[in-house]
Order: C-alpha cells, then sequence, then structure tokens
C-alpha cells in the first residue's frame, strides 16, 4: 500500500548555530578539562556537518538552512536547493552544491568579517530573537510555496546551538518569537553547547513540546544530536526522550529587563515590573496611587494578580495590587 499524505515524515529542520567569538573561546577552554572532552570549534564543525548529510540522506524530501546568530545579525550559511532562491541570504553563493562546501565556505567568509569589527561590536551578545524571527519568516515561507495542505506540509523544526548565557533585555522579543512558533506548530529543539543553561530556550522547548539537552559529555556531541535531534516527530513518540528535571518559568521585568521571581502585572497589555509603578511604560495605562488604602471588597484595582497554575496564567481575586507567582 502506498503511502499517504499523512504518513510523509518529510521535514524542514531550520538550525540556528551562534557563532559568536566568546562561545568559541569558552570551548577552548573547556576542552581542556578531560571530564568535559573535546569540543573545539573544528570538532563542533566536523560533527554538525555529518549530522546535516545524515539529516539529509534520511529522507530526499528533507529540507535544511543553516542560520549563524552573530553579535546582532543573523546570516543564512545554506539553504536546501528546493526551497526558494529568495529565502537564501546574500552571502548565499549563486549556485548551490555539497551542504559541507556551502557550510564550510559561507562560515570562513563570516568569521573572517566578524573578526575585523571593532572589539565593542564583537563583544555584543549573539541576538537570539532575531535569529528565531528570521528561522520563522523562512518556514512560513516554505509552507506557503509548498500550495497544499497542511497534510501535504512538511513537518517545521528549529534546533538552536547555543553556547553563550542569556541576555534578559531580550527577554520581550525571544517570548513574542516562542508564542509565534507556538502557533504556527513549530517545535523548537536546544541543546546548549556552553557552560550554564538558557532559560529562554528552557520555555521555548516546554511550550512546543521540543527537546532541551546540555551534554554532559560535549565531545560525543554527534551522538546526541544523531539520536535526539535527527529523527522527525513522529518517530519520537518510539524513543525514550530525555526530560527535564525542571523548568525555569522566571520572566524578566519590562522596566530593567531582569529576572524577577514576584513583580506586577498590568491588567491591560500583561506587562510585568519589578516595582510598583505609577504608569504602564507599554501601554500608558494610569494606575491610581491609592489604590491600595481602598477595600478591596470596593476598589476596581487597574492591576490584576495572575497566578501561574498548570503552565497557564490565572486571574485570582482578592489579592492586593497584583503579583506573579511562579
Amino acid at each position: 500500500m502506498a503511502p499517504s499524505d499523512e504518513d510523509d515524515d518529510s521535514c524542514l529542520l531550520v538550525v540556528i548555530l551562534e557563532t559568536h567569538e566568546n562561545l568559541w573561546s569558552a570551548l577552548a577552554e573547556e576542552s581542556e578539562s578531560p571530564d568535559v572532552g573535546n569540543l573545539s570549534l573544528t570538532t563542533l564543525l566536523q560533527q554538525l556537518l555529518v549530522f546535516f548529510n545524515t539529516f539529509l540522506a534520511l529522507n530526499e524530501a528533507n529540507e535544511l538552512v543553516l542560520i549563524a546568530a552573530c553579535g546582532d545579525q543573523s546570516e543564512v550559511l545554506y539553504s536546501s536547493p528546493s526551497l526558494h532562491r529568495e529565502s537564501q541570504g546574500p552571502k548565499q553563493a549563486a549556485k548551490t552544491g555539497n551542504a559541507s562546501e556551502e557550510v564550510l565556505k559561507n562560515l570562513h567568509a563570516l568569521l573572517q568579517e566578524q573578526a575585523a569589527r571593532p572589539d565593542g561590536d564583537s563583544a555584543r551578545p549573539a541576538v537570539l530573537a532575531g535569529a528565531l524571527s528570521r528561522a520563522l519568516c523562512l518556514i512560513h515561507k516554505a509552507q506557503l510555496s509548498d500550495g497544499g495542505s497542511s497534510r501535504t506540509r512538511k513537518q517545521p523544526r528549529l534546533l538552536c546551538l547555543k553556547g553563550s548565557p542569556d541576555a534578559t533585555e531580550q527577554y520581550i522579543s525571544v517570548m513574542n518569537a516562542i508564542f509565534a512558533a507556538q502557533r504556527c506548530e513549530v517545535v523548537i529543539d536546544a541543546c546548549m553547547i556552553g557552560a550554564s543553561d538558557s532559560v529562554f530556550l528552557q520555555q521555548a522547548a516546554h511550550l512546543t513540546n521540543g527537546i532541551y539537552l546540555r551534554p554532559k559529555h560535549k565531545g560525543a556531541l554527534l551522538q546526541y544530536l544523531l539520536t535526539l535531534f535527527c529523527g522527525d516527530a513522529f518517530s519520537r513518540s518510539f524513543l525514550q526522550l530525555p526530560r527535564p528535571i525542571g523548568v525555569d518559568f522566571r520572566a524578566a521585568c519590562f522596566c530593567h529587563r531582569r529576572a524577577i521571581d514576584l513583580g506586577y502585572v498590568c491588567s491591560v497589555c500583561l506587562s510585568i515590573f519589578c516595582e510598583n509603578v505609577t504608569e504602564c511604560s507599554t501601554c500608558g495605562t494610569a494606575f491610581s496611587k491609592n489604590v491600595a488604602r481602598t477595600p478591596a471588597s470596593k476598589r476596581k484595582d487597574p492591576f490584576a494578580a495572575f497566578v501561574l497554575i498548570d503552565d497557564e496564567w490565572t486571574s485570582k481575586s482578592g489579592l492586593s495590587g497584583f503579583q506573579v507567582i511562579v
């Protein structure tokens, strides 16, 4: 019996690779420890190229896009020939050939350009939100180009290879990209190759039913990639996937961009603040200064109390002011 459209396991995989100079320096220092394993830039690229070629060989209809997140910009290093020419970055070669050759050539040019920048520009953290937004735009464009129903479209997936710590000032834009991916049913996987965890990617994997992993033995990164991130979404139902012990649901305030455990939420636009303010900086709603002195049974509090219950924000009456309890 011929397989139907519903049985098609072809996938569109967009990989976001962080190419920050500080990341390569940190990996070079960690590679000297025998417990961590060798994960230099050369070793990382070798293992990634094997993973890319294996993914493309699993299904002739699979499509791959590699995006480099470097400083304040993102560049498309490789795009499958079957995708539209418009989805390729300005540094994409005019003639698409071998995947390994394209990746190495474009990455070499990108690193040279990055090294030529001033020290202030190279020290900036990689803009994860920009890379996520660009990846979602490429996925959306590829789905529109299919021209068919949702059953004939390739399964979209995002894989983030990140090493540097989160930048709290990017919280709003990153969460907007995560919610957009959740609405579009795009699975976000994360593989942290740095020394610290990522709160952003933990929440992204949790909200989109993806996989979050920080390998213990970074020298065996290829084994993790082939075992967990190479198969399609249907195959994952037969695998014993790692589950995170806990997900950090802390939010970052909109005023100082720092992670908080307890804060204030605007009842109009749900902006989060770490201090009691008189006016919402996002929507401009004015709050009364005498709200706390009014009895709770009589006042109409412009602030709302929200409690995180079963991963959903739920309003709760009878609280003084407005709180975020995580």
